[in-house]
């Protein structure tokens, strides 16, 4: 067999082909690159800013535990990072990196760090350490560097698709999720149970016609954005919001009872009452309607859900619009 080639195992190239997302290869890499280079530890990190790596993939000797932020100055694994190129080390005890001090104290005696370089682009590196001292060499230097850019190069490209995902999912204006993103969460959830309940509300922004009649579409765009933020800003960190294009948004809070979503769309309300949109042709006011609605063990699809707080919603306008009107959560 050529010198230059190396040789993956069967079930490695199916695991890494199988994986949905950047998030996933990690793991997977860690736990075959352990088993390919015989070692006592394998590990990856990521860049974490412009000052650290984080290891966030570990498979056996825990001397840098997942998680730890490692800095990129005054360590090897900083160093390969930086320069983009393998490097090994066969006697940690007697080395001044800090990253090495501390995989000697717990028994590593030599490591092997090789970039996730892709192009002129470094994303961190890829890394394995054994127990005895002059454990590798380069001919095992060039297979983990070959190995480690294909990884990067796995790891983009999931990270582009990703990052697709990602924006199919949202609206370009305002960041909030689209209505088909949206929708597909709330059909996931069918049959669900809860031990509070799923609140869920659509909000319709209150003569938004006149704003952008008066003012213009550029500020009828930030009079949105400005809403999104404050939805967001309101609403609690594993809440949802979307919006449903025009001037109407949409919310879905997990684990909520009644009572406490009311308080929490009436609190949205007062803030857009409170918190005019400033232009150069003076401040904007904002208010708007909201038909909402709290379930408990929902089975209802997100079609029966909008029919409903749709129908509550034009409740509020006729009741004078700036107010919220909750369905029955019973019909």
């Amino acid at each position: 067999m050529d010198a230059n080639t190396v040789c993956l195992p069967v079930r490695f190239v199916h695991e890494i082909a199988a994986t949905r997302s950047a998030t996933e290869i990690p793991q997977v890499v860690a736990r075959w690159i352990r088993t390919i280079f015989q070692a006592d530890r394998a590990s990856i990190t990521l860049a974490d800013g412009t000052t650290h790596l984080k290891l966030i993939a570990l498979e056996g000797n825990e001397a840098l535990p997942i998680d730890m932020r490692v800095p990129i100055e005054g360590t090897m694994v900083g160093r390969v990072f930086v320069s983009r190129q393998a490097e090994f080390c066969n006697d940690l005890a007697h080395a001044q990196d800090f990253d090495c001090r501390i995989l000697a104290e717990h028994g590593i005696l030599s490591c092997l760090d090789a970039p996730l370089a892709i192009g002129e682009h470094c994303l961190g590196t890829l890394n394995v350490g054994r127990s005895r001292l002059e454990a590798f060499c380069w001919r095992e230097t060039e297979e983990l560097e070959a190995m480690a850019r294909l990884i990067a190069t796995l790891m983009h490209v999931h990270r582009q698709a990703d990052q697709l995902r990602e924006a199919a999912d949202r609206d370009p204006l305002t960041g909030a999720l689209n209505r088909r993103a949206f929708s597909k969460f709330l059909d996931v959830r069918e049959g669900s149970v809860e031990t509070k309940g799923l609140g869920v509300a659509l909000i319709d922004l209150d003569h938004f016609k006149s704003i952008n009649d008066n003012f213009g579409h550029e500020v009828g765009d930030r009079v949105l954005v400005h809403v999104s933020e404050l939805l967001h800003m309101t609403c609690r960190e594993q809440d949802l919001v979307a919006r449903f294009g025009g001037e109407e948004f949409f919310i879905a809070a997990n684990e909520i009872d009644a009572a406490s979503f009311r308080a929490l769309l009436n609190r949205l309300l007062r803030t857009l009452r409170s918190t005019p949109v400033l232009t150069a042709q003076g401040p904007v006011s904002v208010t708007a309607s909201v038909g909402a609605i709290c379930v408990v063990g929902c089975s209802r699809t997100f079609d029966d859900l909008y029919a409903r707080v749709d129908k509550a919603l034009y409740e509020a306008k006729k009741l004078g619009r700036d107010r919220v009107v909750f369905a029955d959560s019973a019909a």
